[in-house]
């Protein structure tokens, strides 16, 4: 008697680092033939309730082969696996890719690794914005920018910025003895026509910006200008629809601060769309908008490469409260499985966050995915009727106190952005949770975890 078959589940994960290739198979109850060629594997299930029959014929089975594409060659070899008992079980076991592989399939396959030596270069660096005719808000496409007909738009030049953390090379770069402290204090400022490219921004002179665009957002934290520099930046939203577009850095001219001179704005890439002229100088070409996760994960490597750190706080821009830890654990990794993350219908989205949830990936067979991401621990905020409760009762969890350690330590940087997007963030790592073994096996309940943090991943 022929049982039905199932479909296959997979999860594989490539890291190039070490040549390795881990693949998490759900095997159905009559089992499975995994023949491994050289740059795919395909799972066949076997058609007789014995699962110590060899499928001899693989044509009669065609259409539920399951192949995975493989991001690296490997030896190739053949395998059944054959469960324990009659419920689902999932098996896993890794492959070594050969050494050889990154680097003859780098130019044809859209899924092999980034470069191992170094991380992934930011979204929409300089290159990408030469010839940026026009800036608008993300939201509204309100335009951000002064119009110049006579020469073809306000900016004339787009240059990449140094690190953020070239302040900190300042006394490196002299090999005299002068002060400067106000160099270091300072920040780079963009000239008239000019745009300067950050990893997660564009700083443009405030003479090209259209003041009556921008308007300064009600920011929770009250700002003394009494107190300190006179010069400071300052959350921005677009005047038509108030929704957030970046910083400004205005100048108090009186004591009391009700004189403000904005001097440069910091358009933040992931909340504006950008534009650009075409080749014949006729028309406008809408540069495409990127995942506002590839942006985080470019802070995030930025602070890796300069500092080694590796953990980090996420926090909301405006108040400054603690949204989610962030634990990056390696950000090499290539996956490819046939499942997608459990979808909510029930959340609404906000349309920032559009191209996060239209995937960019590679389709390498009906319903498998192959996409590169940042494997990462997390833990979401308590709520603060929650701590207020632990410590009326004097009895911490692990989660707080994984907080309060956290929060103490001067090796975890804190990053900030807007809360609405990071609260979509968390939704996306926390549904990533449900297509990683051993949740790939049905139970949903059963995720990756350590030392309380749970495993997810944010595609780069």
């Amino acid at each position: 008697m022929t049982l039905p078959l199932e479909k296959t589940k997979y999860y594989s994960e490539y890291h190039s680092k070490i040549n390795s290739i881990t693949l998490s198979v759900q095997v159905p109850p009559t089992g499975i033939t995994c023949i491994i060629e050289p740059r795919a594997i395909d799972l066949v299930p076997f058609i007789s309730s014995r699962p110590q029959e060899p499928l001899n014929d693989i044509t009669n089975t065609q259409g539920h082969t399951e192949r995975v594409i493989l991001p690296a060659l490997v030896m190739p070899t053949r395998t059944a696996l054959d469960p324990s008992s009659s419920q689902f079980s999932l098996l896993t076991f890794k492959l070594t890719a050969l050494p050889s592989s990154q680097s003859s399939l780098a130019s044809s396959s859209s899924l092999s690794a980034v470069t191992a030596s170094e991380f992934p270069p930011a979204p929409l660096p300089a290159a990408q914005l030469q010839g940026l005719e026009s800036l608008s808000c993300g939201c509204c496409g309100h335009a951000l920018l002064k119009c110049d007909d006579n020469q073809g738009g306000p900016i004339q030049r787009v240059v990449d910025l140094p690190s953020e953390h070239w302040q900190e090379l300042v006394d490196c770069w002299m090999c005299h003895e002068e002060d400067f402290t106000e160099l270091r204090e300072g920040d780079l400022g963009a000239r008239l026509g000019q745009a300067l490219v950050g990893g997660t921004y564009v700083l443009i002179h405030a003479s090209n910006v259209d003041l009556d665009a921008v308007s300064i957002e009600d920011d929770a934290r009250a700002v003394d200008w009494t107190k300190g520099i006179k010069r400071r930046w300052r959350p921005l939203a677009c005047s038509r629809c108030l929704c957030p577009v970046g910083e400004g850095w205005y100048q108090s001219r009186l004591e009391d601060g009700t004189d403000l001179e904005l001097i440069q704005v910091k358009f933040h890439k992931y909340a504006a769309q950008f534009k650009r002229a075409s080749k014949n100088n006729e028309s406008e070409l809408s540069i495409p908008k990127q995942r506002f996760a590839s942006y985080v994960a470019a802070e995030i490597f930025e602070s890796a490469r300069h500092h080694a750190t590796y953990r980090f706080i996420l926090q909301d821009r405006l108040e400054g409260q603690d949204m989610v830890l962030l634990w990056m654990l390696n950000w090499d990794s290539t996956i490819i499985s046939n499942q997608d993350p459990v979808q909510d219908d029930q959340i609404a989205w906000d349309s920032s966050l559009q191209p996060d949830l239209s995937t960019i990936c590679t389709n390498v067979t009906e319903g498998a995915r192959g996409k590169k991401v940042m494997k990462v621990l997390y833990l979401k905020a308590l709520s603060i009727e929650q701590e207020e409760t632990e410590k009326k009762g004097k009895s911490y969890s692990k989660e707080t106190a994984l907080w309060d350690q956290w929060r103490g330590d001067p090796g975890v940087e804190k990053m900030q952005f807007q809360k609405h997007l990071l609260l979509g963030l968390m939704t996306m790592i926390e549904q990533s949770s449900s297509c990683l073994p051993p949740a790939l096996s049905g139970a949903v309940s059963t995720v990756l975890a350590m030392d309380g943090l749970r495993v997810g991943y944010i595609e780069i």
